[in-house]
């Protein structure tokens, strides 16, 4: 059996386009006709994308740019059908030594970011009386592991804040769902996991590949999750056979 996605005519923005999972996502709705537009806060990343995707580079964890990207994006499109959280951060470090510094910067972009994203696209979505968000939690934010405590804390308040803005935009057609999508090679977690950790990984229960976890976003902001809000997806890699 096939799946086949048909993006023509809508808008999708994907935030942390740069690298990993959400550039992959961005351009598979690319090749899938969408409108779409990429937002990051890496120039140098962005740039490395298609011409045929717009970019805005964009810190989320600055409520001002996020409100600036949505209006951008409505005054050019005149909608936003469906929106995409990947951004995060990943600085391990023991609890008894992490700075007050580094605890906030993780709040600020793995929360708050996608708070303020989120804030900003409500009100479009209502308007339009449809729209689907997805955000990002983690399997740490359950499970926990030595040095993530800011990380697994800031993915943990994700799955309360889609939970909430599931309940209120319910009347309004409009969804948001939170993913968690394993382990996947991505510079967020190979930049934070260490070799031993890593090799443990692959040998058990494998790391895949950022692309693997598209469809299963794609599957997120499509006509066919249309009942689908307020859920928290867990993704497993599921071995060859």
């Amino acid at each position: 059996m096939k799946v086949h996605y048909d993006f023509s005519g809508h808008t999708v923005l994907v935030v942390g386009a740069a690298s990993g999972i959400g550039r992959e996502t961005a351009l598979q709705c690319a090749a899938r006709g969408a409108s779409v537009w990429a937002a990051d806060i890496s120039a140098s990343g962005l740039q490395s994308l298609p011409s045929t995707l717009r970019s805005a580079v964009v810190d989320i964890s600055n409520p001002t740019e996020c409100d600036a990207l949505v209006e951008h994006i409505v005054a050019a499109d005149g909608r936003i059908d469906a929106a995409i959280l990947t951004s995060a951060i990943q600085h391990r470090m023991p609890i008894d030594v992490m700075p007050d510094a580094q605890w906030q910067r993780h709040l600020d972009v793995n929360l708050s970011g996608v708070f303020y994203t989120l804030r900003a696209l409500m009100p479009v979505m209502k308007r339009q009386r449809n729209g689907s968000v997805v955000a990002f939690t983690s399997g740490l934010a359950s499970n926990g592991w030595p040095g993530a405590a800011a990380y697994a804390a800031s993915k943990a308040g994700i799955v309360g804040l889609v939970k909430c803005a599931a309940l209120e935009l319910r009347e309004y057609g409009v969804r948001v769902n939170a993913l968690s999508p394993g382990l996947v090679a991505t510079p967020v977690f190979l930049e934070a996991a260490s070799d031993e950790e890593l090799k443990g990984y692959e040998r058990t229960v494998g790391v895949s590949s950022p692309d693997a976890v598209v469809p299963t976003l794609l599957h997120l902001i499509a006509d066919g999750s249309r009942t689908i809000s307020g859920t928290v997806v867990e993704r497993r890699l599921v071995p060859a056979s």
